[in-house]
């Protein structure tokens, strides 16, 4: 037990002189761990790649909303325009044919609210 606490404790002493010399990344580390270190930068590399695409697509996304709401609103202010130059201009069109001799009011209509009684049916 005394011999193995006292290897962990050069093993560590070791590494530690390493580290405080710069010598802990030596050819020798790249040598015997290039796999795994490929792997990690791989890893990396694809991280950044995948935000920087998740960046651009919801930035896309936010403009493509944004045309979505515009068109919308567009699409709504033509056919409201649309049904009111068809209808104003067929009834007008009609009146004109059928010589009724009508003329289009100024003052928009009034609605009558009917109150029932007690006794009155509907």
């Amino acid at each position: 037990m005394a011999k193995k606490a006292k290897n962990e404790k050069v093993g560590f002493i070791k590494y530690l002189k390493l580290v405080i010399q710069g010598r802990i990344f030596s050819l020798d580390f790249f040598r015997s761990h290039w796999g795994f270190i490929a792997a990690v930068v791989f890893l990396f590399w694809l991280s950044i790649a995948n935000r920087y695409v998740c960046q651009t697509k919801v930035e896309t996304i936010k403009e493509l909303r944004f045309e979505l709401t515009n068109a919308k609103t567009e699409r709504v202010r033509a056919a409201a325009r649309y049904m009111g130059l068809v209808r104003h201009s067929r009834i007008v069109t009609l009146v004109q044919e059928n010589r009724l001799g009508l003329e289009i009011p100024d003052t928009p209509p009034v609605k009558l609210k009917l109150t029932l009684q007690d006794g009155d049916k509907e």
